[in-house]
């Protein structure tokens, strides 16, 4: 089994041929565009080529994928691709103009997401002189004529009752043509970027359809990236009131495994944390510039930790999009749209970006982030508790397409994030992404309640109730997750454990009412004053299965869980 390197080790393992390339400071995110990319294998970019070249452009991974190659040629990096590239660019040009009026039927096409990388790569291939003055200036005049109106496929009406975060997509990339003077529609980008404010909640939340904590974090660093493209419209005022009001929360929201909060769709990928650690970035360098240094310190902190998260799984040997070992054409774990083509260079999309945010200057704070307990609006019903270098997330009221109500992630500091449990199980027997068995009901760290209320939530402290007279206090420290489940009659808690992520079997062990299991050389152990008994059931989540025990105790049951060293 394979064991979590060093950093340093690890970064030579990942990128031997890079040569001179040191991998220091802001230079880890062109590694990490560089291993995103030849994930891709010639055989499949190839096969990627000759379908676009066919069809046209009807998602957004060909488009990126052409732009993050470029992007690296421009900084020295797979230089000898220049050629693919340019072939592969030639194409992307052509189509992009025509993919809504060719595929519109389709749905989504490339144009609402990957314009701007598109646009972003001319431009850095311009700064470098890669190629000939005439040959960007044909890419350049190949997308200058487009219009706002023609290209992207999601222009809702001002005023529409629904999130529409691909309009603000759009808006980022129109302000990346205005900044490179490629065309670009200033009153699209207004529109768009003022329009869906009204959709942030209290924190600074961007509450897309059922609030999945993606669609939160990757709409504002679409607006993140709108600011640094330069936009200074009528909206900048409000979009930085925003953006303010969520930087401390976004900093509680991390795991100590530097992954953002399990939950709803497009959950539990790479380009997840790579977002994160771009979004990070911005806050880093918005900090230093309103001199509070110690914030951007900490912000700059979380960046690295997102980083750290994306090299142990880019260490697997072959690079999954997704955070599990299924082999990549099973699709497992993943929503219909959410295939390997289009989401691995997603990764690179948004680590380029975090390079482009980056400042050196600032070094990451080296102290552990405070002890903190967020509980997000309704909208997300979340709670994330950090302490004692543990994480555990709630979620109160589980979108069952997706994930269980309960603890659906129990974190440790150094420890594989998927040693206890990194995400629930969804609760259907037909969720939003595909398994490979149907789950017969819930499974997170849970009570069987019905309904989940939380009657209060501090710092390493968290009590619930089902709203009939049982209570569940959950206690976080150095020392682990305590917990206690008080009702009259029988008390059941359940513990997932996992057995299998695709590739590796494990084989949790059940003595003495001691519940253990064994990954990459760290345990997961359950105590319990109580009976903990296995119940033979398997369930499935977008990481692999996982086989249900219960702890049981009359009237009040009590649960310790720890994750250490292996002995």
């Amino acid at each position: 089994m394979k064991k979590i390197l060093s950093a340093a080790l690890l970064l030579l393992c990942l990128f031997p041929s890079m040569g001179a390339h040191t991998s220091t400071g802001r230079s880890v995110y062109l590694d990490i565009m560089q291993s995103s990319v030849e994930a891709y294998s010639p055989e499949r970019i190839r096969e990627y080529i000759e379908r676009v070249d066919r069809q046209g452009i009807t998602e957004h991974g060909y488009a990126r994928l052409t732009a993050n190659l470029g992007i690296l040629v421009s900084q020295g990096r797979m230089t000898e691709k220049k050629g693919l590239f340019e072939e592969m660019m030639d194409i992307c040009v052509r189509e992009l103009p025509l993919a809504r009026q060719k595929n519109s039927k389709i749905g989504e096409i490339g144009n609402d997401f990957a314009v701007k990388e598109v646009v972003c790569c001319i431009v850095e291939l311009e700064k470098a002189a890669v190629f000939p003055k005439e040959k960007t200036d044909e890419w350049r005049c190949a997308l200058t004529g487009m219009k706002a109106e023609d290209i992207y496929s999601v222009r809702p009406s001002p005023g529409d009752s629904v999130a529409r975060n691909w309009c603000v997509f759009g808006a980022a990339s129109e302000c990346a043509r205005l900044m490179a003077g490629i065309g670009g529609d200033r009153e699209y980008a207004d529109l768009y970027l003022g329009d869906q404010l009204r959709f942030f909640d209290e924190n600074g939340m961007y509450r897309d359809p059922h609030s999945p904590m993606v669609y939160d974090l990757v709409t504002r660093l679409q607006y993140m990236a709108a600011l640094d493209f330069g936009y200074d419209g009528p909206a900048r005022k409000a979009i930085e009131e925003e953006l303010m009001k969520s930087a401390g929360y976004t900093l509680m929201m991390q795991s100590v495994s530097g992954e953002i909060p399990y939950g709803g769709r497009s959950n539990q990928f790479l380009h997840n944390d790579a977002f994160y650690a771009a979004v990070c970035e911005y806050y880093a360098s918005w900090m230093k510039d309103l001199g509070d240094l110690q914030a951007a310190a900490r912000f700059k902190a979380a960046a690295a930790r997102a980083t750290e998260s994306l090299m142990y799984w880019f260490s697997q040997d072959p690079v999954h999009h997704v955070k599990n070992r299924y082999p990549t054409e099973s699709g497992y774990g993943c929503e219909k749209y959410a295939y390997f083509d289009k989401y691995m260079v997603t990764t690179a999309s948004w680590a380029y970006l975090a390079w482009r945010f980056a400042d050196d200057s600032i070094s990451p704070s080296s102290h552990r982030e405070k002890r903190s307990t967020f509980v997000t609006s309704p909208d997300f019903h979340r709670i994330i508790m950090n302490a004692g270098g543990y994480t555990v997330q709630f979620d109160w009221d589980a979108q069952g397409e997706y994930d269980s109500s309960g603890i659906g992630r129990v974190q440790k500091k150094g420890a594989p994030p998927t040693v206890a449990i990194a995400s629930p199980c969804p609760s259907v027997r037909k969720p939003n992404y595909k398994l490979d068995l149907e789950n017969d009901g819930p499974l997170a760290i849970a009570p069987s309640w019905d309904k989940f209320e939380i009657v209060s939530a501090g710092k390493g402290k968290v009590v619930m109730t089902d709203g009939k007279g049982s209570v569940w206090i959950s206690r976080l420290s150095r020392r682990g997750l305590s917990m206690t489940l008080k009702g009259e009659g029988k008390q059941v808690l359940a513990l997932p454990a996992m057995v299998f992520d695709g590739e590796n079997e494990y084989s949790p062990t059940l003595d003495r009412n001691v519940l253990q299991n064994t990954m990459e050389g760290w345990n997961f152990r359950c105590s319990s004053n109580g009976t903990i008994s296995d119940t033979g059931k398997i369930h499935a989540s977008r990481n692999g299965h996982l086989r249900r025990y219960e702890a049981s105790h009359d009237r009040r049951l009590k649960v310790r869980l720890k994750i250490f060293r292996h002995q």
